[in-house]
């Protein structure tokens, strides 16, 4: 307990000092469009002239820390938990038994979150960096408001368990989107690029075992995702999100290898 109790602390720190890095390179003098700043600070933007000089100062930061990164990782090498991480299926991370069940939320923000950090960075987009912490309270949500698909999930006879996983597949996309920092709707298109594959790509390992490297999953399940974003958008305006989304994940899954 007390592991689980210290690694939610560093998570969430971490997070914060992730979005105090995103704030720090969004108010670049050089960012394209002129730095931005949040919503609430609006009514507070001070004169051009001190905004640029802002700007510049902010710039200044960012490049060292750039820098300071570079250096640290070229002089210091370290190995980093999610270095070993590879995708699993929803059986392993939404496995039944309280041991089982700590270990699969581990699982889940460990291996989706690498998998995240390892999009290509033109695939990912210049927005508030998705929160590590995040991934954990999604994973509680699927198992509190969707124990039902995960129960009929685990006993789903062959016939029936493409369904079943895709219904969890949908209930976990539209989890992870509700737990991540958003202003209104702004971050629902970017997000959807990274974290769709992801869990298409966790549906695939949960019906077959993939002899495909995470890459090679994850740039497939890109391709049919980017085929379907309108109808993909079009389901999380509706009425029922998951259950929308849960049909058209049964198509692509019934296609994807």
């Amino acid at each position: 307990m007390l592991r689980s109790l210290s690694e939610d602390v560093v998570v969430n720190i971490k997070d914060r000092l992730r979005d105090m890095r995103h704030l720090v390179r969004s108010s670049r003098h050089d960012n394209p469009g002129g730095p931005r700043r949040p919503q609430m600070a609006e009514p507070f933007a001070p004169p051009p002239e001190i905004e640029r000089l802002l700007g510049r100062a902010a710039s200044v930061v960012d490049d060292t820390l750039t820098v300071a990164e570079t250096v640290s990782r070229t002089l210091l090498p370290m190995v980093r938990t999610g270095d070993s991480a590879r995708l699993h299926g929803f059986d392993t991370y939404f496995a039944t038994g309280r041991s089982a069940t700590v270990e699969g939320e581990r699982l889940f923000r460990r291996d989706l979150y690498a998998a995240f950090k390892a999009m290509p960075r033109k695939a990912v987009g210049d927005r508030l960096p998705l929160h590590e912490a995040g991934f954990s309270q999604a994973h509680l949500a699927v198992r509190k408001k969707h124990g039902g698909l995960l129960t009929a999930m685990h006993i789903a006879s062959p016939e029936s368990r493409l369904e079943a996983v895709a219904a969890v597949a949908a209930a976990t996309f539209v989890e992870l989107l509700a737990c991540q920092p958003r202003s209104g709707d702004e971050a629902m298109v970017p997000a959807l690029v990274p974290l769709a594959p992801m869990v298409l790509a966790a549906a695939i390992l949960t019906l077959s075992p993939s002899g495909m490297s995470d890459a090679d999953l994850l740039e497939a399940t890109g391709m049919a995702v980017d085929a379907r974003r309108e109808r993909i958008l079009r389901a999380l305006d509706g009425a029922n999100p998951a259950n929308e989304l849960g049909a058209i994940f049964r198509v692509l899954l019934a296609h994807l290898p």
